[in-house]
C-alpha cells in the first residue's frame, strides 16, 4: 500500500508540473544532446621530397654542342660499376640512355664520399670515349655541369675501316685478315690478323663462327682530333716522375658474328700506327691500353718499333691503344685569368686541346680566375712542361666567347678576354603548387628539379636560389625554351612542361595542381610540409 501511494504522489507531482509549465523546458521542441558523428574531411598536401643540395647535370653533345639522343652513359668507379651515383629519387644509376634532350640529372648517394667517377659514353656514329668527372665540388656549385662531347666518326683527322672475312674454321683463322684505316691513301692505322690464330673472349674461351669483322679507327698524329677521341685518364695512377704524352692512338676491334674477340692464342696481332715525323730516333716509347668495361688504362709490355713516320707493336688483346713518350711534368699547374670582360651568370666551359692532349673545365659565373689543373695534379692530367693547346671558352649552346686560335702555352697562366657572341638574359622562375581538390591547400614544390633547353640543344639544369626560386641563366634573348619540371614523386595533374616564348629577363611564375589525399579530423592543410 505504501508503495502505491508513493507512486501516485510522484505521478501527481509530475502531472502538476506538466500542467502548470513551471520549471519546464518543454516548449514543443524536444532537445536532443549531440551524439558522436563523422569527423570533417580535410585535404592534406603530399609529402615534400627531400631537398637536393648537389646535382650533376649530364649532357651528351656533338662538336657543335647539339644534343645526342640515345647515347649510353655507364658510370664506373674504381674499375667496377658505380654504386654511388643515383637519380633524384635515390635509385642507383649504373647505365643511362639519353632522350632527345641529350641528358639527365643525377646526384651522389647520401653519405657517400665519392670524389670522382668515370663515365664511359657511346652513341651510334660517334667514337666511344671515357670522361673523368670531378665530384669534389671545390667551387661549391649546387649544379655541376658534366658535358660529354663526342666526336663523329667522319671528323677530319679520323679514319675508320672494317674488313669482313669468312677465313675462319671454328675459332681459328685460315688466312691473313688486314684492316687499313687510311685518308687520301695515307694509312693512319693498320691491324693485321695472321692465319692460324685462335680467337677468344675476355674469359679466354674460344669464339667460334663462320665470319669475322676486323675494324680499326686511326687518328692523324698531328691533329687535335687525336686528343679529342682518346679516353681520359691515361696518366691516372702514373707514379713516375714523367708525364706520358700520346704519340699515336687507335681503336682495334674484332667480331666473330656478334661476339667480341678480346684475346688471342697461338699468335699475336700486329698494329702499325702513323706517328709524328719529329720523333727522336730510338726514343723510348711505351704502350697502354684502355678497358671500356673498367674505364681504366693499363700498361702493356709490348716492344715498340719505330719506322719512317710509323710506330708498330704486336698485341695479344684488343681495345684502345696509345703509344706514348715521356716528358717532364709541368710544375706550375694550368690556370686562367679573366683580364677583361665577364663570365656570364650561367658560367662557361673551357677547353684546351692540342695533338698532345686535352683538358676541359667549367668556370662559374662572375669568376675572374680559375685553377684548371693544380701543380699537384699536372701529372694526373698529362700537362708537361712544354705543353701547348688551343684554348676556348664557350657556352652550353655552343657560342664561342674566347678562342686563342693558335696554340698557347698551358703550363702556367693564360689570359682570357671573354666577349658575348649573343645577347643573353637571365630569368627567375617561381613554381607554385596547390591541391586540385582544395585550391587553398598549398603544395611545396621548391625541392623539384628544373631543366630547360633550346631546340636541338642539350637540357640544362636550373640553379635553385636561397628563396626556393629557380634561375634560368644564359638564355639567348628572343629565343624559345622548353622547360621541364621533375616534381620528384609529387602527383602533378597535367603536363610538367611548358614553353618560354621569346626569352626575356622578366620574372615568371608557373602554377601547377596536384592530386592531394584527404583525411578526417585535424585542421586541414598547412601549405606543405617541407
Amino acid at each position: 500500500m505504501f508503495t502505491n501511494k508513493k507512486s501516485l504522489l510522484a505521478l501527481s507531482v509530475a502531472s502538476a508540473f506538466a500542467l502548470t509549465g513551471c520549471f519546464s523546458d518543454d516548449d514543443g521542441n524536444d532537445y536532443t544532446p549531440p551524439g558522436p558523428g563523422p569527423d570533417p574531411v580535410v585535404v592534406v598536401p603530399p609529402q615534400t621530397p627531400t631537398e637536393l643540395n648537389f646535382i650533376v647535370n649530364v649532357a651528351v653533345v656533338n662538336g657543335d654542342s647539339d644534343a645526342i639522343a640515345d647515347a649510353t652513359v655507364r658510370f664506373v668507379e674504381n674499375g667496377v660499376p658505380s654504386t654511388n651515383i643515383v637519380d633524384v629519387d635515390g635509385n642507383v644509376v649504373q647505365t643511362a640512355t639519353t632522350t632527345e634532350d641529350g641528358g639527365f640529372i643525377v646526384t651522389v648517394k647520401s653519405g657517400s664520399e665519392l670524389s670522382s667517377v668515370t663515365a664511359v659514353v657511346s652513341a651510334a656514329g660517334f667514337i666511344t670515349k671515357s670522361f673523368n668527372v670531378d665530384l669534389s665540388n671545390e667551387d661549391e656549385l649546387s649544379v655541376l655541369p658534366a658535358q660529354f662531347q663526342l666526336t663523329s666518326t667522319d671528323t677530319a683527322g679520323l679514319a675508320s675501316v672494317a674488313t669482313a672475312s669468312t677465313d675462319i674454321d671454328g675459332a681459328t683463322t685460315t688466312a691473313e685478315v688486314k684492316a687499313d684505316a687510311a685518308v687520301s691513301g695515307a694509312s693512319l692505322a693498320t691491324a693485321t690478323l695472321p692465319s692460324g690464330i685462335t680467337l677468344q673472349n675476355a674469359a679466354g674461351e674460344a669464339v667460334t663462327g663462320d665470319s669475322i669483322s676486323l675494324s680499326v679507327v686511326g687518328t692523324d698524329p698531328t691533329s687535335s682530333t687525336k686528343s679529342s677521341v682518346i679516353p681520359e685518364g691515361l696518366n691516372v695512377g702514373n707514379t713516375s716522375a714523367n708525364v706520358l704524352v700520346p704519340v699515336s692512338v687507335a681503336d682495334v676491334n674484332l667480331l666473330v658474328g656478334d661476339t667480341k674477340v678480346k684475346k688471342f692464342a697461338g699468335d699475336t696481332l700486329k698494329v702499325t700506327l702513323a706517328a709524328p715525323t719529329d720523333l727522336a730516333a730510338g726514343e723510348t716509347l711505351t704502350v697502354k691500353s684502355f678497358d671500356e668495361e673498367t674505364g681504366l688504362w693499363s700498361a702493356d709490355d709490348f716492344a715498340v718499333t719505330q719506322g719512317a713516320g710509323t710506330v708498330s707493336f704486336a698485341t695479344n688483346h684488343l681495345t684502345w691503344f696509345a703509344v706514348n713518350r715521356n716528358a717532364n711534368t709541368c710544375t706550375d699547374g694550368f690556370s686562367v685569368n679573366v683580364t677583361s670582360g665577364t663570365i656570364p651568370a650561367g658560367g662557361l666551359y673551357l677547353s684546351a686541346l692540342s695533338s698532345d692532349g686535352s683538358v676541359a673545365s667549367f668556370i662559374r659565373g662572375g669568376a675572374t680566375s680559375k685553377t684548371v689543373v693544380s701543380a699537384a695534379t699536372t701529372l694526373r692530367y698529362g700537362i708537361y712542361d712544354g705543353a701547348t693547346a688551343r684554348v676556348r671558352l664557350f657556352d652550353r649552346e655552343g657560342g664561342t666567347w674566347f678562342d686563342s686560335q693558335t696554340e698557347v702555352g698551358v703550363c702556367g697562366s693564360v689570359d682570357l678576354t671573354p666577349v658575348a657572341p649573343f645577347t643573353l638574359v637571365n630569368k627567375e622562375l617561381t613554381l607554385t603548387g596547390a591541391c586540385s581538390n582544395d585550391a587553398d591547400v598549398a603544395v611545396n614544390v621548391t625541392n623539384s628539379t628544373v631543366s630547360f633547353k633550346r631546340a636541338g640543344k642539350a637540357a640544362r639544369a636550373a640553379i635553385k636560389d636561397a628563396n626556393g626560386n629557380f634561375q634560368l641563366t644564359n638564355l639567348r634573348e628572343g629565343e624559345n625554351y622548353d622547360v621541364t619540371v621533375n616534381f620528384r614523386g609529387l602527383p602533378v595533374e597535367g603536363a610538367n612542361t611548358f614553353t618560354i616564348e621569346g626569352a626575356n629577363a622578366d620574372a615568371l611564375t608557373q602554377a601547377f595542381q596536384f592530386t592531394c589525399p584527404t583525411s578526417t579530423g585535424g585542421t586541414g592543410g598547412t601549405g606543405g610540409n617541407g
